[in-house]
């Protein structure tokens, strides 16, 4: 049987752990959230084809070989950056749908800290099992830091969706950039997708705190997010 590129063999490792957490999305029951993940999903998609596309044109330029091959690198990496740009604009858009029916008065109680604090531990703990050096750790430790930020008492549910448009708009920019966000060790443009992904996990813990019917959703989503944060980390 012949095997699929490596192209293929990581975005099919990606679309895998995304798909484990679209579930808790679906309970949400909004059309408009779901498409929003889609697009979301979609637009991460196209981001790591766009740097093994343009990770191979730099390659093929550095040691100055392969220069009909390093034009296509290019071009190809350019065109999913492109596609990328497209999916976060739908997301964008279908967030904005659902962040309008969300009341600006539901604000997040003292009760919640405690789940929070234990969210936070989790997730922490799930990245800790991340191959990735100490230093990279430590800024997807900050992501979640940052995540539970958003949700201390008082802060409204519409403020949350904001943190995660912001997240979006930072991505964007970063992606407009000459270097695309990719410069660092760990690619500065993976840090607005975790951002989004322990938010939207956190959003999930919240949810399941006010209906004890779904309370198993928050271990899931947990396990989730980690593993699509892996999936773009150890992506390109």
């Amino acid at each position: 049987m012949k095997q699929l590129s490596r192209e293929h063999q990581t975005i099919a490792s990606q679309k895998a752990a995304f798909a484990q957490f679209r579930p808790a999305i679906e309970d949400e029951q909004s059309i408009e959230l779901l498409r929003f993940y889609d697009c979301f999903d979609g637009a991460v998609s196209c981001l790591i084809l766009s740097e093994l596309h343009m990770r191979q044109g730099d390659r093929c330029k550095a040691l100055n070989v392969f220069t009909e091959l390093a034009a296509h690198s290019y071009f190809q990496g350019t065109e999913q950056n492109l596609k990328a740009l497209n999916h976060l604009a739908n997301a964008q858009a279908f967030l904005w749908k659902f962040r309008k029916g969300l009341l600006a008065d539901n604000a997040v109680g003292t009760p919640f800290m405690q789940l929070l604090d234990d969210f936070r531990h989790e997730m922490r703990e799930g990245l800790s099992q991340l191959e990735v050096k100490a230093r990279d750790a430590v800024e997807l430790g900050a992501v979640v830091d940052e995540v539970s930020a958003v949700f201390r008492s008082g802060a409204t549910v519409v403020d949350i969706f904001g943190f995660i448009d912001s997240a979006i708009r930072s991505l964007e920019a970063l992606r407009k950039t000459p270097g695309r966000g990719a410069e660092t060790n760990i690619a500065a443009w993976k840090l607005p997708v975790a951002q989004i992904m322990v938010a939207v996990a956190a959003w999930v813990a919240y949810q399941c705190f006010h209906t004890t019917c779904r309370c198993a959703q928050t271990e899931k989503s947990v396990h989730g997010a980690v593993l699509a944060i892996a999936s773009v980390v150890y992506a390109a």
